[in-house]
């Protein structure tokens, strides 16, 4: 994954990941993690957690709940640490197609949300990815990946992204047997950027 521009830019990024609330950010798919929210000792995932906001919400709503933060950008990781300190995050630095470091301390998931990483990872990569997130998901689990869509060249090419279609998402979650419940319709960006949009996908296990 490209990482220099989020090295270079991590305090400031920080700052704005963690101005906007989780409730706010996710609320087109809200209702499939709210009823889970009653249940006590969820464990979730958090790949592509940045500073840590979301991290923190899955904390403090969930009682007893086991939160795994994935960063990969040290410096987004250290801020992210911070933001939840005396918090029961474990927080590490890994990231797909493998998860090898998540994987060894770590079987499975209740809830996993993928931030925008599909739109970092090469295609030939993909399959790998989902693969893994299929093995770290429980039999009645959920699992959102979000979608940055953008038309702004420039912005892609700074940020080391690249545009991902649903339909290549539904292809690989298919064959890592995972069922689409809900593809929400594309959401204009909570900083007001005209040339993005967002999009999630939920999944569950086949039966």
């Amino acid at each position: 994954m490209p990482m220099q521009y989020y090295e270079d830019n991590a305090l400031q990024l920080a700052k704005v990941y963690q101005s906007y609330r989780f409730e706010l950010l996710h609320a087109s798919w809200l209702k499939f993690v709210t009823p889970l929210m009653s249940e006590t000792g969820l464990k979730f995932l958090d790949i592509g957690a940045g500073a840590g906001r979301d991290a923190r919400f899955f904390v403090e709503q969930a009682e007893n709940a086991e939160v795994v933060a994935v960063e990969p950008v040290c410096s987004l990781n250290r801020l992210g640490q911070a933001y939840t300190r005396d918090m029961p995050v474990n927080w590490y630095q890994d990231e797909l197609p493998c998860l090898y470091k998540v994987r060894k301390n770590h079987a499975a998931f209740d809830v996993i949300l993928v931030s925008s990483v599909f739109n970092y990872l090469q295609a030939s990569s993909g399959q790998q990815a989902m693969l893994t997130l299929r093995t770290l998901l429980n039999q009645h689990g959920l699992l959102a990946i979000k979608l940055r869509h953008c038309d702004d060249e420039e912005a892609l090419k700074v940020r080391g992204m690249q545009n991902c279609s649903v339909e290549y998402i539904l292809d690989i979650a298919e064959k890592a047997d995972l069922h689409c419940v809900e593809v929400t319709e594309p959401e204009e960006d909570a900083q007001g950027r005209a040339s993005v949009t967002w999009q999630t996908l939920l999944f569950k296990p086949v039966q």
